[in-house]
């Protein structure tokens, strides 16, 4: 059985959204998993989460979102927004910040939800239990006491945890239909996007790049010269260059700077590498009290990527940009729409 009756009126157009609190998946199998995860929400001394007296964030057409339930999804990044925060007023930006991006989020959700009954779309019941059945079993084990116990730390009943199961199937279903009328890009937009893109299919020439290592701090100047020359004689008798590393280098088990592009290297570097091909060594470069010797060992030549090999990539750009737009099209119209009251 389908989990959802027809969607009646026209399909809405194309988007790609993250809503945080649909469906608070990740909350519940940290909580699941960490029972101390309440305790790493809290603040610390330093940075202070500010109180607010009215518990109204928004009011959005006849529902209304709470500072409890905002607060409670925005708790979850505190320990991450804490870590990045340079003072109490950074913290307090960042938190608002957050607020804003959830609180949005929130909206967004009625207003789709919204949307999807005004033009007669219906969940199956059917579907909403097999999913709340179903979440019990994969995240509890099907313990229903340790996901009562989750409810009740996270302040949600039954009834309201089965609502965002429901919204959370609406925004998917709503999501799918509108995937489908923006998945089809034509040859022609494809063609057009390569060509104004070009650069993006060049990849430059690439050299794999080993290196012995000298450090002139605990060796004369004599000594140094004299380890430069039997390298020298080395690598021109035609010894193995790892027998040379491991000989020579003061870091032979770092010897692999790896696949570079030259022009990504330091300027001392690239000057030095610029001309040579495989198989070939710069003369020693002195660096911040080490010197360097530099071996070519590969290379990939540039390489322009066809139409034919890259079309799937672009089909995809294009895809992502036109949900995009379409999206910040359709929840334009409904907040045109809508009656919004936000009070952060």
């Amino acid at each position: 059985m389908s989990f959802m009756k027809a969607f009646s009126g026209k399909k809405v157009v194309s988007f790609l959204i993250v809503l945080l609190g649909i469906f608070p998946l990740g909350a519940v199998e940290d909580q699941a998993e960490n029972p101390n995860q309440e305790a790493l929400n809290q603040p610390t001394e330093e940075f202070q989460v500010p109180v607010y007296a009215n518990d109204i964030a928004a009011i959005v057409n006849n529902e209304i979102v709470t500072m409890t339930r905002l607060m409670r999804e925005v708790s979850y990044f505190i320990p991450e927004i804490q870590k990045i925060s340079r003072s109490q007023a950074d913290f307090q930006k960042k938190i608002r910040e957050y607020q804003e991006f959830v609180l949005n989020a929130f909206i967004e959700r009625i207003l789709i939800v919204g949307d999807f009954k005004s033009k007669g779309g219906q969940m199956s019941e059917h579907y909403e239990k097999k999913e709340y059945e179903a979440y019990i079993h994969d995240r509890f084990n099907d313990d229903r006491t340790a996901f009562a116990q989750y409810l009740r730390a996270n302040g949600q009943s039954v009834r309201e945890f089965k609502k965002d199961i429901r919204e959370s199937a609406i925004v998917s279903y709503v999501l799918s239909e509108v995937q489908k009328s923006k998945s089809e890009v034509s040859p022609t937009k494809i063609k057009e996007y390569y060509n104004e893109h070009i650069q993006d299919f060049i990849v430059d020439r690439q050299i794999f790049i080993k290196k012995i290592s000298l450090s002139g701090k605990d060796c004369t100047a004599e000594e140094l010269q004299m380890k430069l020359s039997n390298l020298k004689q080395a690598i021109e008798s035609g010894d193995k260059i790892h027998a040379i590393i491991k000989t020579f280098s003061d870091s032979p088990k770092s010897c692999d700077i790896g696949w570079v592009r030259i022009d990504d290297m330091v300027p001392e570097f690239a000057n030095a590498l610029r001309r040579l091909g495989i198989g070939e060594y710069t003369t020693p470069i002195f660096l911040d009290g080490t010197v360097y010797v530099l071996f070519v060992a590969d290379e990939k030549p540039t390489k322009k990527f066809t139409l034919d090999e890259v079309s799937s990539d672009i089909e995809n750009i294009l895809a992502a940009k036109y949900q995009k737009e379409a999206k910040e099209h359709y929840i334009k119209k409904l907040k045109e729409k809508a009656y919004i009251k936000i009070f952060l």
